[in-house]
């Protein structure tokens, strides 16, 4: 098995990018475009040192610099990610590719408390499948779910040109629909989430990337925040892609919520996977 390996990227803070940024249609473009060019560069020194192409594989992505949680970070590693396709680092970032992305804090401080990222590449065999890969790492842990069936209308995705009071409107109604669910769990400061997406088509070429989901996701996690049912930032955020197809006009999302113990190493887990 191919051994993992990781870039490292120091951002412009006039680049950086949440799902809860009020950026225009152009503007988020604009950065995007200037983020992918940064990240080609990146990836083709990675590849030129040895970096190999994969087939399967798992990304991690660990952020320092910014104060907000780490999943927000989504729309600045989209056009990381997307880069690393126009590099042939891999043959796609599609779900079938790229089977499981985490978003986690870097516990090194970033130089000069400017935003900085890692994105750790972990190859993996297809014995791995999510979410029972990582809950095979917590054997013991206490969990909960919270889910939603969400209707087109209130869908939303980095990829969608809406004008930022739309994106508002379609979060503010995923969030409302979800607070009867929240209020039947509560769960621990530490914590990891496995975000689910099921697709109204299951034909591959259909199959859209789990994370362009982000800021439907940090939607419904951030409704179980605000009633203080969440922690704002969970230890980590993983998108991976539901079996089955959702009904016509909708599309699933699950949050499997799993208690995380004190002091458990997430990158050091998770690279071991890449042995199995």
């Amino acid at each position: 098995m191919t051994a993992p390996y990781a870039i490292q990227l120091d951002i412009p803070i006039r680049l950086w990018q949440t799902t809860t940024d009020r950026d225009g249609v152009d503007e988020r473009r604009r950065k995007r475009a200037a983020l992918r060019r940064l990240a080609r560069a990146h990836w083709r020194r990675a590849r030129d040192a040895g970096a190999p192409r994969v087939s399967r594989y798992m990304l991690v992505a660990t952020i320092a610099g910014r104060r907000e949680s780490p999943v927000l970070a989504c729309e600045t590693l989209k056009p990381i990610i997307d880069a690393g396709t126009d590099e042939h680092m891999w043959p796609d970032d599609d779900p079938f590719h790229r089977i499981l992305t985490c978003y986690m804090r870097d516990p090194l401080p970033a130089p000069g408390n400017r935003p900085r990222v890692s994105v750790m590449v972990i190859p993996i065999s297809p014995r791995i499948l999510p979410p029972r890969c990582i809950l095979s790492l917590l054997p013991d842990a206490r969990g909960a779910i919270v889910g939603q069936t969400i209707p087109e209308r209130d869908w939303l995705t980095s990829n969608m040109r809406l004008d930022p009071g739309e994106r508002d409107r379609r979060q503010t109604a995923v969030m409302n629909r979800s607070r009867s669910e929240w209020e039947r769990i509560r769960m621990p400061g530490g914590c990891c989430v496995l975000c689910g997406v099921r697709y109204p088509d299951s034909r591959d070429e259909w199959q859209g990337d789990p994370d362009n989901t982000a800021e439907t996701a940090t939607a419904l996690w951030g409704a179980g925040a605000l009633l203080g049912r969440a922690p704002a930032e969970p230890d980590c955020f993983m998108f991976y892609l539901l079996d089955g197809q959702a009904a016509p006009g909708t599309h699933d999302m699950m949050l499997l919520t799993v208690e995380t113990p004190q002091g458990f190493g997430w990158p050091t887990a998770l690279v071991g996977l890449a042995s199995r």
